[in-house]
């Protein structure tokens, strides 16, 4: 039981009651200890026992009284003390839960950022991101707007262009729109640039593949898939350039009749005119079968 200065303090008092109680007691006994022995007198005492008996008496059942009394209130101080530190001990623990909580949180989050850093924005979004974007106008296009500049800010390291990125494009899912005048080839086209130019291969990846399904039609953008596809040699950024030029083609069809006609006649030449097998593999795969190449012969006027 945990022991407060309140209860020392009615100990203490009980204590010392105690001891004065008794020490009147004994004072106001005859001693007869102390005394030398004296013959009879025939001089009558003040006193008598009987006396000596009911005031003793009163004085312990005085000393009584007084000891139940403190007795009370060292239990009802002792009582609401734990129920204090009941209460405190409670505050104290779900504190300690709550701490240990977030420091949980905050050490996933954490392991989130290491295992793929492009995404680490995630956790940084406050809870109502979402809603806000979809319900201000104005919070979605300042957010937007920062992004840009962050995309394309060239003291801002690669991996940190493409997450601002990345947020962008969610921004515009997130509005269920397919264009958005922050999110333009400039943006994309400069992302393709640092793929093109890092030797970072999982830096590149990345890029890549998320460039790969871009709304953004425009030819450069498909210039630069052909350069990914021609000269990388990491298998798997070929066939993801192979799939960018594919979606560019595929996007025109239902939106601008010239770059569709642009498109079959890129795919054509870079298809009929490599002499590297692994390119002529991959545009293979990406295009199934000989249908696929008649229809973009019609398509390209030939």
């Amino acid at each position: 039981m945990t022991i407060n200065k309140g209860t020392i303090a009615i100990t203490i008092a009980t204590l010392a009651l105690v001891i004065s109680c008794y020490g009147t007691f004994f004072k106001n006994q005859p001693s007869s200890l102390n005394k030398p022995k004296q013959q009879l007198s025939p001089t009558v005492s003040n006193s008598t026992p009987a006396e000596y008996q009911q005031s003793n008496e009163a004085l312990i059942d005085e000393l009584s009284k007084k000891v139940s009394s403190l007795q009370r209130k060292v239990a009802n101080l002792t009582l609401h003390a734990n129920g204090s530190y009941q209460e405190q001990d409670t505050d104290e623990f779900k504190e300690l839960v709550l701490d240990v909580l977030e420091e949980k949180q905050q050490q996933e989050d954490e392991k989130r950022r290491e295992q793929n850093p492009l995404y680490s924005f995630y956790a940084d979004l406050p809870e109502d991101y979402d809603l806000r974007i979809k319900s201000e106008p104005d919070y979605a296009k300042q957010i937007n707007s920062q992004l840009r500049e962050q995309t394309l800010d060239p003291s801002i390291s690669d991996l940190n262009r493409l997450a601002a990125l990345s947020q962008l494009q969610m921004n515009m899912y997130i509005l269920n729109k397919s264009t958005m005048p922050e999110y333009d080839y400039e943006v994309v086209g400069n992302i393709l640039n640092l793929a093109n130019n890092s030797s970072d291969e999982k830096f590149k990846i990345q890029a890549v593949e998320l460039t790969t399904q871009t709304p953004v039609l425009d030819y450069r953008l498909a210039e630069q898939f052909t350069i990914l596809l021609e000269q990388d040699t990491n298998d798997y950024i070929r066939r993801l350039a192979a799939q960018g030029l594919m979606a560019q083609y595929y996007q025109a069809q239902n939106k601008q009749d010239g770059y569709t006609k642009q498109m079959a006649q890129h795919l054509l030449s870079v298809y009929d005119n490599t002499s590297d097998n692994a390119v002529r593999a991959t545009l293979d795969e990406m295009m199934g079968n000989q249908d696929m190449l008649d229809e973009l012969r019609k398509n390209a006027g030939y």
